[in-house]
């Protein structure tokens, strides 16, 4: 499936933590943290501050985004 993503343009990645939709999403493959993080809707708990939001995602990460307060 991986594979498949990536032959077609975009990544497979996990968005985990602070969101209120953890889970697997499909992005283009130009796509950026932040798009990930949005995809799986930020709360009001998480601190964006200790990601890059500006890197280009690869098939296959995980992204944890943190709450505020805890360590990086």
């Amino acid at each position: 499936e991986e594979n498949a993503a990536a032959a077609s343009g975009e990544v497979v990645v996990h968005v985990t933590g602070a969101v209120s939709a953890p889970g697997v999403y499909t992005l283009p493959s130009d796509a950026r943290v932040d798009d990930a993080v949005r995809a799986a809707g930020a709360t009001a708990e998480a601190d964006l501050s200790q990601l890059n939001l500006a890197q280009k995602l690869a098939d296959g990460q995980k992204i944890t985004v943190p709450a505020i307060g805890s360590a990086s």
